[in-house]
C-alpha cells in the first residue's frame, strides 16, 4: 500500500513541477539557504543543516540543528532555531544517518514539498550530522560539480514505488571526519537492506553504466575506462567496455576479467538494483511473469573489451 501511495504522490508532484513556490528575491535575503541536510535517529529525530555560500561571498557556511519527535517537527524546530528562517528549497544533498527511518524521510519529502526531488540522496554509515559538521570548512572551498554516483530522491522513490531495490551512494567518516565514499547502500522494502562494498561496489557502478574515468591497475600496466555499455538478454548480463592504455601494455583479456569479477561480485548479493529482469523480458514480454524477480545470482556475465586510441594523460 505504501508503494502505491508513493507512486500516486510522486506522479502528482512531478506534474505539479516537483517543488513548491520559490520565495521572492527580497524574501530570499531574509532566509538561511540550506545546501545540505543531515537526518539522524529513528524515535527522536535530529536534523543538521549546512547553509549555502551566497554569490555575494559575504557569508561563511555554517551548521545549525533541530530536534523533534518526527522529521517534520525536527525541521520545524530547525526553522525556528535562528532569527532567519531556514529555507530547504535549495537543498542539494540529503544525508541520512544509519539509524534514520528511510520511509519516513521519503514520505516527508513528498508531503512537505519544500525539499527538492532532484536533491542527491546519501546514506551515511554513522552519524550524518557529525559528518556534515566536519565538512563545513571544505564546503566553503568547493566550487561545485555533481557526484557521478549521485542518485536523486526522485529516482529512488520511483524505484521503490515499483517495489524494486534502489542503489543509494554510501558515505562514511574519513580520516578527518569528513564524508568519504563507502560503496552503495541498497534500499528496499522496509528500508536499507544492506551494502555493496569493494568489488561489489565497483560492479554496481558498472551495471549503472558508470565507471568512465576509472583507472584500473593491471599486471602489465594501467588502463582508463572510457565507456561502459550494459545490457541483459538470453540469461546473461552483457558488458561492452572501452578503455585506453595509460601505463605500460595492459592486456585486454585481463581488463575484461577485471570487469567480469566486479560484475559477478555485485550480482552475488541477489539484489536487482538495475531492473535487469525488465531488460531480460524486453525481448520476451510474454514471459514477464516467469522472468520477473529473476535471481540475478544465476545470470551469466559476458564482457567484451576494446582499446580506443590515445595513450597517456
Amino acid at each position: 500500500m505504501k508503494r502505491r501511495v508513493w507512486a500516486a504522490a510522486l506522479a502528482f508532484v512531478l506534474l505539479a513541477g516537483g517543488a513548491g513556490f520559490l520565495p521572492r528575491s527580497r524574501e530570499m535575503e531574509r532566509l538561511k539557504l540550506v545546501s545540505a541536510l543531515a537526518v539522524d535517529g529513528g524515535g527522536e529525530v535530529s536534523v543538521t543543516a549546512l547553509t549555502a555560500v551566497r554569490a555575494s561571498g559575504e557569508e561563511e557556511p555554517e551548521t545549525f540543528s533541530g530536534v523533534g519527535g518526527s522529521l517534520a517537527s525536527a525541521c520545524r524546530n530547525l526553522r525556528e532555531s535562528s532569527a532567519r528562517r531556514a529555507y530547504l528549497g535549495q537543498t542539494e544533498q540529503l544525508l541520512l544517518g544509519e539509524g534514520c527511518d528511510l520511509e519516513q524521510t521519503l514520505d516527508f519529502v513528498l508531503t512537505d514539498r519544500e525539499l527538492r526531488m532532484d536533491a542527491s540522496l546519501y546514506i551515511v554509515k554513522g552519524n550524518a550530522g557529525q559528518v556534515l559538521q566536519a565538512s563545513v570548512e571544505r564546503a566553503g572551498e568547493e566550487t561545485g560539480g555533481r557526484d557521478p554516483r549521485g542518485r536523486t530522491v526522485g529516482e529512488t522513490l520511483a524505484r521503490l514505488a515499483q517495489e524494486e531495490y534502489a542503489l543509494i551512494p554510501a558515505l562514511a567518516p574519513g580520516g578527518d571526519g569528513t564524508a568519504a565514499p563507502a560503496g552503495w547502500a541498497v534500499a528496499g522494502p522496509g528500508g536499507v537492506a544492506g551494502y555493496l562494498e569493494g568489488e561489489a561496489a565497483v560492479g554496481a557502478f558498472l551495471l549503472l553504466g558508470g565507471g568512465a574515468g576509472e583507472v584500473v591497475t593491471l599486471s602489465a600496466g594501467a588502463a582508463e575506462v572510457t565507456g561502459v555499455q550494459i545490457g541483459a538478454r538470453d540469461g546473461a548480463v552483457k558488458c561492452r567496455l572501452e578503455a585506453r592504455r595509460v601505463q605500460g601494455e595492459p592486456g585486454l583479456k585481463e581488463l575484461e576479467a577485471w570487469a567480469a569479477a566486479n560484475l559477478r561480485a555485485a550480482l552475488s548479493s541477489g539484489w536487482d538494483c538495475w531492473g535487469l529482469d525488465r531488460e531480460l523480458a524486453a525481448g520476451r514480454p510474454w514471459d514477464w511473469e516467469e522472468i520477473r524477480g529473476v535471481d540475478v545470482r544465476l545470470l551469466d556475465v559476458e564482457v567484451t573489451g576494446r582499446w580506443v586510441e590515445g595513450y597517456g594523460p
